[in-house]
């Protein structure tokens, strides 16, 4: 079902649910994922029987996000005692496990370096997401490191140095960047030292965001080491006031445990970062386009000169490029 067609007025669960199995392809996936034969879809349609709570949550998992908010809302209405967020926050543990330290520290010390922050970045990022998404109902979790600047400049901006996400979101985040400042979630925890976040892309809120697609939700806990900061921990949700205050303890945590992926020359002191507003990341994807072939041209220009360059630090010295044109970039709206 199109977005569009989602904002049809249906008046219950049922009529969207009858809506829906019209398709007969969407029928047998629905009925495939909750469980259940595609008759018993059409005898809950008809009210011939009544699905069981279990049955509810299957289908709000199985739904694309915009439409199982829609349901939700609607199967609310009729049965006040149905909470799916509730049910869903049940099942989060409100602390890191024990084993889960003990895993990393394990890591941490046994790992050769040239490993150990993609071994570190993949465990990490593999418990935090199961952690603070057990259903999970779409959820990216994005690492925000701190732009290194130019000799005698500020901090101006930060960048999506990698991520990890369930559907609608990629698994792998890698591939995709963004440039952020003042404007976003992370920007606002970086500046502030403190954990930030916004309920939805409709609410009122001090804190400012730079929405990215299938984002509904957002939070983020800055990346400390003894006063001085790497970054960010960046959570977003495919629904909307998803995040709680027990999500916000936990992402604070796992920002804490986020530490041992950065450099200790990646760290930064608050005098040292005067964040800028950064374009929205449609402006921004032009950039990014030939980043291969100005990586190429630094090793060229390294070359003439006869001077060595590591690829990090060509990789670093074009990202620094795309950052100055950003900046420089006029507003498109």
């Amino acid at each position: 079902m199109s977005t569009m067609e989602a904002k049809r007025n249906f008046t219950s669960w049922r009529e969207l649910l009858g809506h829906l199995i019209k398709n007969p392809p969407e029928k047998q996936r629905l009925s495939r994922e909750v469980g259940v034969k595609p008759i018993t879809l059409k005898r809950w349609v008809s009210g011939e029987s009544q699905p069981r709570e279990e049955n509810i949550r299957q289908l709000l998992r199985a739904l694309v996000p915009d439409l199982s908010v829609l349901f939700q809302n609607l199967v609310e209405a009729e049965f006040p005692s149905f909470t799916q967020k509730n049910a869903e926050h049940e099942r989060i543990v409100p602390k890191i496990p024990s084993d889960v330290y003990a895993q990393v520290m394990q890591v941490y010390t046994q790992t050769p370096p040239a490993l150990v922050h993609d071994t570190l970045y993949t465990h990490i990022f593999t418990q935090a997401l199961e952690h603070l998404d057990p259903d999970r109902s779409g959820m990216s979790l994005v690492l925000i490191g701190c732009m290194p600047p130019l000799p005698g400049q500020h901090v101006r901006s930060l960048r999506q140095l990698r991520g990890m996400g369930s559907p609608p979101w990629e698994r792998d985040l890698e591939r995709r960047t963004i440039f952020l400042g003042s404007e976003s979630v992370a920007g606002s925890a970086v500046m502030s030292y403190r954990a930030a976040g916004v309920g939805s892309r409709d609410a009122f809120s001090f804190t400012p965001a730079n929405w990215t697609e299938y984002e509904q939700s957002a939070i983020a806990s800055p990346i400390l080491r003894q006063a001085s900061i790497a970054g960010a921990l960046l959570a977003s949700s495919a629904r909307p006031h998803y995040f709680t205050t027990m999500h916000q303890g936990l992402l604070d945590l796992y920002a804490h445990l986020s530490v041992l992926l950065f450099n200790q020359d990646e760290f930064y002191r608050p005098a040292e970062i005067m964040l800028r507003v950064m374009p929205p990341l449609e402006q921004q994807i032009p950039y990014f386009a030939n980043f291969e072939q100005r990586v190429a041209l630094k090793f060229s220009a390294a070359a003439q000169r006869k001077s060595v360059l590591t690829r990090q630090q060509a990789h670093q010295l074009v990202w620094q490029d795309i950052e100055e044109e950003l900046l420089l970039a006029p507003s498109e709206g």
